[in-house]
């Protein structure tokens, strides 16, 4: 979503933000103690309308999808027949026949869906290229909801809302704190954006992004969402209802945590020095797993994403990644231990 913002119609006055009052050229510390925004247009959405798409969801994910209410969400995943993650999916309904996928990669997870279409009366549409998408964040997010669009963020919760005629909001959680997602036609939300950037948010390049992203223990495609793992592994539980019925994968997926037979986890690594993307973790000499993401926080210092085997998961586990010393952490990272930056 590019362009030039200019300043927004009409008498509103804005408050400035709390933790956004300073300004800073620190956008890291505005995302982590003000409000900040992220363009995430090129993510993926998908539109599923109709009356069959309900159940077609439901039958082709391991999440409940059928039984609820206009403005729920919900994250689901589909699975190969293995009970690997083909994608997640994070759902919101927006019509008694209208569903909102947040996906990574809308084509290639299209294709997939469609080898299992017969004879539903349904729609599922690629709406990524003629929509925007934003992602508000920070524990000022909903102060700087308020401020600039006049709107309240909520209870805690996963819910969708309309904002205007044409866009929508997702109240969601990210690192203990509610956070917004925003989407809809791009003119509505290329002014949104401008709106919250008048009224102090900051705004996020990808570098600050993933940062965070890492901090938050957030796991995507091609890194910790591949064929090679399953929903138990990737820490996707909330994501699962045991209680429905059959999916593709459901029986590998529901034997794995019947006879506990997840061999490995998603766990987050402190070092004293960044690694690799692909590292291998050891210990006395033995591979345990495999990192998948690597960032250096600026609070919490050098962070890692990782597979490991279920043995060495503890939180506290002392590992190594190529010669430098590992400690295991659970996720999100919280606290940043003393020497860890600023």
């Amino acid at each position: 979503m590019a362009g030039s913002c200019t300043p927004p119609r009409g008498p509103r006055s804005f408050r400035p933000v709390p933790g956004n009052s300073t300004r800073t050229n620190d956008p890291y510390a505005v995302a982590t103690q003000g409000a900040a925004l992220f363009d995430a247009s090129g993510q993926g959405r998908i539109l599923f309308t109709g009356p069959d798409h309900l159940d077609f969801l439901h039958r082709m994910s391991t999440n409940r999808i059928v039984g609820g209410s206009v403005g729920d969400g919900l994250e689901t995943v589909f699975c190969d027949s293995r009970g690997r993650i083909v994608q997640i999916a994070c759902l919101g309904r927006t019509a008694d026949e209208e569903t909102i996928a947040f996906v990574e990669n809308a084509p290639a997870l299209l294709a997939w869906l469609e080898r299992y279409r017969f004879s539903e009366r349904m729609e599922q549409i690629d709406i990524s290229p003629a929509t925007g998408q934003l992602e508000l964040v920070g524990p000022g997010c909903a102060a700087a909801l308020r401020s600039a669009l006049g709107a309240n963020l909520g209870e805690p919760g996963c819910a969708c809302f309309p904002l205007a005629r044409r866009s929508w909001g997702m109240r969601t959680q990210l690192y203990g704190q509610l956070s917004l997602r925003l989407w809809g036609a791009r003119g509505e939300v290329d002014h949104f954006r401008c709106q919250l950037l008048a009224a102090g948010v900051a705004e996020l390049d990808s570098h600050v992004w993933e940062v965070l992203r890492v901090e938050w223990g957030l796991p995507v495609a091609g890194r910790e969402l591949t064929l090679d793992h399953n929903p138990w592994e990737a820490g996707l539980g909330d994501a699962i209802d045991m209680d429905k019925g059959c999916y593709i994968g459901q029986e590998v997926v529901a034997r794995l945590s019947t006879y506990g037979k997840v061999k490995q986890h998603l766990v987050g690594l402190r070092l004293p020095a960044r690694v690799r993307s692909g590292a291998r973790v050891k210990t006395e000499g033995r591979d345990v797993g495999i990192v998948t993401s690597a960032a250096s926080s600026p609070r919490l210092g050098p962070l890692a994403l990782a597979y490991l085997r279920t043995a060495f998961c503890r939180p506290g586990t002392s590992l190594s990644v190529e010669g430098t010393d590992a400690e295991v952490s659970a996720l999100p990272f919280h606290g940043a231990r003393p020497g860890d930056g600023p």
